[in-house]
Parts: C-alpha cells; sequence; structure tokens
C-alpha cells in the first residue's frame, strides 16, 4: 500500500536546499521533536533528490516514536517500492520489524527479522525480538508463534522463562523437558522443584520507613522512602497486568547496622529473588558482604557511589555513578564538538574534583586535550571571577564547568553571553534550578546539562502516571516516584526473564528506554559490552525554544 499523496509535497520541496532540509530533519529527530522532523522531512520525500530514501527512512522513525506506528508502515513501504536498491535497506527492514511489533503482527515481524540473519544487524534483530517477545504475555498467542517459530532458541527460550514464570500446569511438564534439552537450557533453572513450584517474584526493601519513631518529627525527611515506595507498588500493579506475578516485602531498615543484619538472617529474606535496598552506606556495605556471601543479587536505589559494587558481582546501583555520568559526558563531548579541546572548570570539593578528573581523563583517553584544568572556589567570588575572564576562549572546543554554586553559573554564562555564546558548555542540570539564570539565557548559550534522572513530565505516558498517583496518593509523584516505579518495572522484568541469577544476561539486554526515563542498561560499548555495575545511559539535555530535549537519545 503506497502511502498517501498527502505526504509528498516535491513543489514545495524545490524551494529549499535539500541538504539544509535533511540537515534539520535529523537534528529535530536528534533532539526527540518527532512531529517537528516529520514536517521538516516531508518536502523530500517523493522527489529525485539523494535525499529522498534516507529521509523517508528517518520521516518513518519519528512517526514510530511518535507513537504513528500506521504511518511509519506505510512510509516504510513506499520506501522499499520507490528505492528498492538503497543501501540502507538493512535497516528499514529492522524498522518496518519494529513497527510490526508494536502494530502487535508478531508472526510478520519475526519474518521480517529472519531476513537480517548474517547481516551486521543480525545481533540487533535478536535483541529487538527478544524485547517484544518478553512482553507478549497472551498465551494462545506465544504458542502460535511456538509452532511457527519453535526451532529459534530465543522464541523457545523466553517460552521456557514464561512457563517457569506463572504459566505452568503440570501438563507443560513434557514441552519443558523437550525445550530444555533441544537448546541446552540450565536443567535446574527450568525444571527444579523450586521452579516449577514457582508462582511469583519475591523482592526485598529493606527501607528506612522509620516507622518506630514520631511520624511528625520524621514524615518530612522519609518521604522520599514513601513517595519511592508509592512508585515502587504502581509498578508492581503494571507488571501484574503484563502476566508478571511480584510479591514485594518491606522491611524497616535505616543506618543500624545490627537492625540491617538481624533482617538478613531471617528464613524469609535468604529465600527472596532480589533485595533493594538499604539505603545508607553502612549498612549497604552490610548488605553487600550478605550479596556476595548468599550469591544474591542486590540494588542500592540511590547511592552514585561505584565503591559502593566495587569488586561484588552480585551489587548493582540503580543510578548511573557519578563517574559513569563523567565518562558519558566527556565522550559525547569528544564525539560531537570541534576542535577536540577542553577548557574544565570544577569546584574545591571532593565531589566535583573527582567528577571534574573522571571527565577529563576519559576525554584525554579518546584523544581529546585539556587547554585548562583549573580549580574553584565560589566562596571566593572575587578570585572566581578572575578565574573566568582570564580564560583564553580561542581555539577551545568546549567548556566544562563542574559546581552547583550561583557564582560558578553566573560567571561562566556571562562570560560565554559576552565572548563565545556558540561555544558549547557541559554542566549539571542544578544550574537550571539558579533563579539568577534565566531559562532564555540558557537557551540563548550552548549549554548541556547532565540529567541522570530526567523525566520528560510533559509525556503521555508521564502524564498518564501522574493522574494514576495523584488519584491514589493525593499527592504529584516525586522523583523518587519515578525511580522507584522504573526500579521495580525494570528489574521485575529481569527476573521474569532470566530468573534470580540474570548477571550474566545484562550486557546482552543492553539499553533501552525506560518508562519515564530516557534509558536503563548495564551495558557500556566502551566498555566492551560487558556488564557494568550501575546504570550506563546518561542523558544529556538542552534547551531549544525554552523547552528540554534528550540530545543522545536512544533509537
Amino acid at each position: 500500500m503506497a502511502i498517501s499523496g498527502a505526504l509528498v509535497l516535491p513543489a514545495f520541496a524545490q524551494t529549499q536546499d535539500p541538504a539544509i532540509t535533511y540537515s534539520n530533519g535529523k537534528v529535530l529527530l536528534q533532539q526527540q521533536r518527532n512531529d517537528q522532523a516529520m514536517a521538516e522531512l516531508r518536502p523530500l520525500i517523493g522527489t529525485n533528490s539523494a535525499y529522498a530514501p534516507e529521509a523517508s527512512y528517518f520521516y518513518a522513525l519519528a512517526a514510530l516514536k511518535s507513537g504513528k506506528a500506521n504511518e511509519a508502515y506505510e512510509m516504510l513501504l513506499q520506501l522499499q517500492n520507490q528505492h528498492p536498491k538503497w543501501g540502507g535497506m538493512a535497516e528499514a527492514d529492522y524498522l518496518l520489524a519494529n513497527v510490526l511489533f508494536e502494530q502487535n503482527e508478531f508472526e510478520r515481524a519475526m519474518s521480517k527479522l529472519q531476513e537480517l540473519q548474517g547481516t551486521k544487524l543480525a545481533q540487533d534483530a535478536e535483541n529487538l525480538k527478544r524485547y517484544y517477545l518478553t512482553r507478549l504475555n497472551d498465551r494462545p498467542k506465544y504458542e502460535q508463534l511456538m509452532r511457527r517459530y519453535g526451532s529459534d532458541k530465543v522464541v523457545a527460550q523466553i517460552y521456557a522463562d514464561k512457563l517457569i514464570g506463572g504459566w505452568y500446569k503440570p501438563e507443560d511438564r513434557k514441552m519443558l523437558e523437550s525445550l530444555v534439552q533441544e537448546f541446552k537450557l540450565d536443567r535446574n533453572r527450568y525444571l527444579s522443584k523450586e521452579a516449577l513450584n514457582r508462582q511469583a517474584i519475591d523482592i526485598a526493601l529493606l527501607l528506612p520507613f522509620q516507622l518506630n519513631q514520631n511520624y511528625a518529627t520524621t514524615a518530612r525527611k522519609s518521604q522520599f522512602i514513601t513517595d519511592m515506595y508509592a512508585g515502587m507498588k504502581l509498578a508492581q500493579d503494571s507488571l501484574q497486568q503484563l502476566g508478571i506475578n511480584v510479591n514485594l516485602y518491606s522491611y524497616d531498615t535505616g543506618a543500624d547496622t545490627a537492625s540491617v543484619k538481624r533482617v538478613l538472617e531471617t528464613p524469609e529474606v535468604q529465600s527472596m529473588d532480589l533485595i533493594i535496598g538499604p539505603v545508607y552506606k553502612s549498612a549497604a556495605r552490610v548488605a553487600a558482604r550478605y550479596a556476595a556471601k548468599n550469591n544474591i543479587n542486590i540494588v542500592n536505589p540511590l547511592s552514585q557511589d561505584l565503591e559502593m559494587a566495587a569488586g561484588n558481582d552480585n551489587v548493582f546501583l540503580f543510578e548511573s555513578s557519578a563517574a559513569t555520568q563523567a565518562r558519558q559526558a566527556a565522550t559525547y563531548a569528544f564525539q560531537n564538538f570541534a576542535p577536540k579541546s577542553a577548557i574544565i572548570l570544577y569546584e574545591n570539593t571532593p565531589a566535583d574534583s573527582a567528577f571534574a578528573i573522571q571527565y577529563r581523563n576519559q576525554f584525554q583517553q579518546l584523544g581529546g586535550k585539556i587547554k585548562v584544568f583549573k580549580k574553584i572556589k565560589p566562596k571566593e567570588a572575587t578570585a572566581t571571577a578572575a578565574a573566568f575572564r582570564d580564560l583564553k576562549l580561542e581555539g577551545t572546543g568546549h567548556m566544562a564547568v563542574f559546581s552547583d554554586k550561583m557564582i560558578a553559573a553566573m560567571n561562566a554564562t556571562s562570560l560565554l553571553q559576552g565572548k563565545a555564546p556558540e561555544l558549547p558548555l557541559i554542566t549539571y542540570d542544578s544550574w537550571l534550578d539558579i533563579n539568577q539564570i534565566t531559562l532564555q539565557q540558557l537557551d540563548y548559550l550552548q549549554v548541556y546539562f547532565i540529567s541522570p534522572k530526567y523525566v520528560n513530565k510533559l509525556s503521555p505516558v508521564s502524564k498518564s502516571f501522574t493522574e494514576k498517583y495523584v488519584s491514589k496518593y493525593n499527592l504529584p509523584p516525586s522523583q523518587y516516584a519515578y525511580a522507584g516505579y522504573e526500579m521495580i518495572f525494570y528489574f521485575g522484568q529481569m527476573l521474569h526473564q532470566y530468573g534470580p541469577q540474570f548477571n550474566g544476561q545484562l550486557a546482552s539486554a543492553g539499553l533501552h528506554p525506560g518508562v519515564f526515563y530516557s534509558g536503563i542498561g548495564y551495558s557500556a560499548p566502551t566498555q566492551g559490552n560487558q556488564a557494568q555495575p550501575d546504570n550506563q545511559y546518561v542523558p544529556l539535555l538542552k534547551l531549544e525554544n525554552l523547552e528540554l530535549t534528550v540530545v543522545n537519545p536512544i533509537f
């Protein structure tokens, strides 16, 4: 079926430079301004321009990301019909499979992915297949796929996962044994008595609810935990709708290591599939030792300190560590800013100094040059102003300033406004909350914000979540509520798909968009795709027309 003529306006295209139109469309797509990207690329479609095939492809990608799967599907069919010899047709086939999955056309999507076997996209095709099949919880429909694609190991293994994850009935024993034998699956995981009797995933929450203290004095102090728990409960509901049953067992643990030890020694905790918490460092260290001794995975919900997981394969940070944030930001700067030289200023605190050192080391390791690496003391206003005033910006690719103090932010923005408004600046997203600097000023400059906890509150899924949250708790969700939801939803699916020992599968699971977060994942291409102990995706934001956009989205 050819796409409707309303999408093709070649006469308009003649009034624009196709190269500029194409470039603008790609930039808008990278900024996740998908509807605008579609409008920009539309004039190139159906023309004789050399950009027409790629414009069609990126138009379809933007349509899919906008939730317009039908429009993406029609555009991809038109691309195949009009440009069958286009060199990027494998990418188009991959995108078409993605669209078909979104349209619940699983068999057609699987057929399309088979065409990518033996190509450079073969592994991506496997990951896409796994991503959507894991979310297919209609048993009759999945068994229909098994009849056609049962020789595919991914299809078969996910079916086995679903059986022991809640679908299993005694009459399934023969099928499960056959799958284990044919595909050499772990017999203990799939055929043990414990696996066959598993009805739900059990997660222990070791969090400082402070229920034994006076509520009037602790309510505000423990609000972040209450918010996180509320988000977790809503994620539990969402997983249940997907056919994934998760039990959450809550334990009130603070910084008292003795109470944490007592909880960890209880038989029910020792039988858990996953432990989330404790929050405080001393208690978290006790739990980490317990995790290593008993081979049970633990997720630290709030820490950004990579040392909490050092040398322990059973401990994971849900958030990106400060070290990962610095490295990912430096990598983006090296890949996107020219020349490959930088000026780095940082506050004289241990955290900011460590962040700046990680950033500098990564930038240099990639081949970049550091022109200035200077410590500042924002409390000394005159000296701080002089440090910025004396900078030589000529021949610099970008500037990085690591301080959340107002005096540092004002000096940096004032310098760039006066001397180099086009020079990229990387800094913390806390600058967005500094009242002495307007959003218009930050929008005018080329400022990139490191924002590991970013949630687009205006997205349809965020608005829906807010409505549910307010309806249930009479409060708007905080960042901790979003984090709690993402944590349970992500690890609940990992446990459902791979079981309690999911460690070895984290790398192959790759990076994927979360429900609210721009990305979650524990594999790093820059680290040889080995599983990492913390979230490896770090959103970088930029203001465009006073709207925050993610400049490094996961496609």
